[in-house]
């Protein structure tokens, strides 16, 4: 094998994990890679009934790729997202970034034993919000308020998943995979990672046997400091966290608020360290 670790990050669109996606790459001994399975080279190369060997061909496949969607090339020329210059020749780390094929996750674990799923979850409220005022992810012409539920507007394929509903299938999921797989699935709230960026990194990467690296620690300090309006833009201020709380909907973050409240997704909308 070409790397010795593999670890998948996976979120729902607009829950942070682009820049998590960096963080990871900030590390010099990673090799990032962006929704192969969406990318022009893989497109839906793979599925549920895919063998484990045929998995195992595909990472080897993808890590060896060099690709502008897979690279990230476009965003990196639009300062997006950085180049990050300290890097191994052959990173021992493959990491895989995605927001698409959640329906696969299971089956990946179960046919991969190598495999580490890393699951970003911000609250639902902000994710919505985030996605109503993207113009590069939400149709133009499209009713946020008729929309913000069902995602159909937006959801093209089985691959896909947008809109409040698809919110908490996966995040059900991901609670029911880090009780089932707490070795390979270890979950991140978008919250607390933006509330205590380096503790919650440090920790992150110590579970996946990962090192601390300078050049991460350098990247957390700016993508917190400075503020782009870029929407696939890694460099955020930590308030743009709760930028929902004064623009979204009051009636449809009540409604969502209120759905949760009771259920095991109640922990995605408690106050940071409640």
């Amino acid at each position: 094998m070409m790397f010795d670790s593999l670890v998948w990050i996976s979120g729902m669109p607009r829950s942070g994990t682009n820049w998590l996606a960096q963080i990871f790459a900030s590390h010099p001994d990673v090799r990032l890679k962006t929704c192969p399975l969406f990318s022009y080279e893989f497109k839906n190369a793979m599925g549920e009934e895919s063998s484990p060997e045929e998995w195992g061909d595909f990472f080897r496949q993808v890590y060896l790729t060099q690709s502008e969607y897979l690279d990230q090339d476009y965003l990196r020329r639009e300062n997006a997202v950085p180049a990050f210059p300290e890097r191994e020749v052959a990173p021992r780390t493959l990491a895989i970034k995605s927001t698409r094929f959640h329906h696969l996750t299971p089956s990946i674990i179960e046919k991969v034993p190598m495999i580490v799923f890393v699951g970003i979850v911000r609250h639902p409220c902000g994710a919505v919000h985030s996605w109503l005022t993207n113009p590069l992810e939400f149709p133009a012409g499209c009713d946020p308020l008729r929309e913000w539920r069902s995602g159909a507007c937006r959801t093209t394929g089985p691959e896909e998943y947008w809109g409040f509903d698809a919110w908490k299938r996966v995040a059900s999921m991901f609670l029911a995979l880090e009780m089932r797989y707490p070795d390979q699935f270890h979950l991140v709230r978008y919250e607390t990672l933006t509330a205590h960026a380096t503790a919650e990194t440090r920790r992150l990467f110590s579970s996946l046997g990962l090192s601390w690296a300078s050049q991460t620690e350098r990247f957390l300090a700016d993508s917190q400091s400075r503020h782009t309006e870029h929407k696939r833009g890694v460099f955020k201020r930590p308030d743009v966290a709760d930028r929902w709380r004064s623009e979204l909907s009051p009636k449809v973050a009540r409604e969502m608020i209120d759905e949760l409240v009771g259920t095991p997704l109640e922990r995605f909308i408690q106050p940071v360290g409640a």
